[in-house]
């Protein structure tokens, strides 16, 4: 009887990791820092803005190199891609470019 509900106890567990998985969808944005405020960082695209949320897992370049969120500024270029939650981008990574 333990083993059942154990067994049944970790398969709920994998179900439930694995749909949370599937939520997290892997969303590109490409255009120009318009707002950083605190962790967040507002990008214009051609058609609309996202606002996305930075942090400390969030790998980000300057021209290149290793940069932090404090060398990001507004008017960058820059190309980033997102985890989007319902309506919440949590940025993986941003590529910026100098303007």
């Amino acid at each position: 009887m333990t083993r059942i509900v154990v067994a049944l106890l970790m398969g709920l567990a994998l179900v439930l990791s694995v749909s949370a998985i599937a939520l997290a969808e892997e969303v590109k944005c490409d255009g120009t820092i318009a707002k950083i405020e605190g962790a967040n960082v507002t990008v214009k695209a051609a058609v609309e803005s996202h606002t996305m949320t930075v942090d400390d897992k969030t790998k980000i370049t300057l021209n290149g190199s290793a940069a932090k969120l404090s060398d990001l500024k507004v008017g960058q270029k820059v190309k980033a891609t997102c985890n989007k939650e319902g309506a919440k981008l949590t940025c993986l990574s941003i590529d910026a470019t100098s303007a």
